[in-house]
């Protein structure tokens, strides 16, 4: 997933994967089938394990927006760091391969799906509790900060400071509040 992850889907090769891996050609291609089919596996991975972590987050927090709050701490933290540098995985992806490659869009859209039901679930909380703004619905609240995190995950990927970052996150939550 790594390899991919730094190197993109075209930019890996079969000997990378070879050598990265410890296995012969034909081990290759007798455990994982072919590049795409372990490409495709290793995004599903990273995805089931950014959705994962996300609930486990927002699941685990006092309230929604100290949960939208460490999630995007989560992300802040990554700045600067070598995997901030890689950026996400998917958004990675989705610059190199969609909409050229369906499998790669379809685990897109599941991807931004899961994570803006994830998110909704924790707006429409907020919105019962009386700390969000009835101005935008739960789900469109949910596009909404699923965007930030994307873009925030550009913009770490680009360089940004945690100072930086902090402030998008900041003005997110107050737009959420109003």
């Amino acid at each position: 997933m790594r390899l991919f992850w730094r190197k993109g889907y075209a930019g890996t090769s079969v000997e990378d994967l070879i050598k990265t891996l410890r296995l012969s050609r034909s081990s290759l291609y007798d455990t994982f089938g072919d590049k795409r089919t372990l490409f495709l596996e290793a995004l599903k991975l990273y995805s089931e394990k950014v959705l994962n972590a996300t609930a486990r987050t927002l699941n685990e927090s006092p309230s929604p927006i100290v949960g939208i709050q460490k999630v995007f701490d989560d992300l802040i933290a990554g700045a600067g760091s070598e995997t901030g540098a890689l950026g996400c995985f998917m958004v990675n992806s989705i610059a190199e391969l969609v909409p050229y490659d369906p499998d790669v869009t379809k685990l897109a859209e599941e991807f931004a799906d899961g994570l803006q039901q994830l998110l909704k679930t924790a707006l429409t909380e907020a919105s019962v509790q009386k700390i969000v703004t009835k101005k935008q619905t739960p789900e469109q609240f949910a596009a909404y900060v699923y965007n930030t995190i994307q873009g925030m995950r550009v913009l770490i990927k680009a360089g940004a400071t945690r100072e930086q970052l902090q402030t998008i996150g900041n003005i997110t939550l107050k737009s959420l509040q109003q």
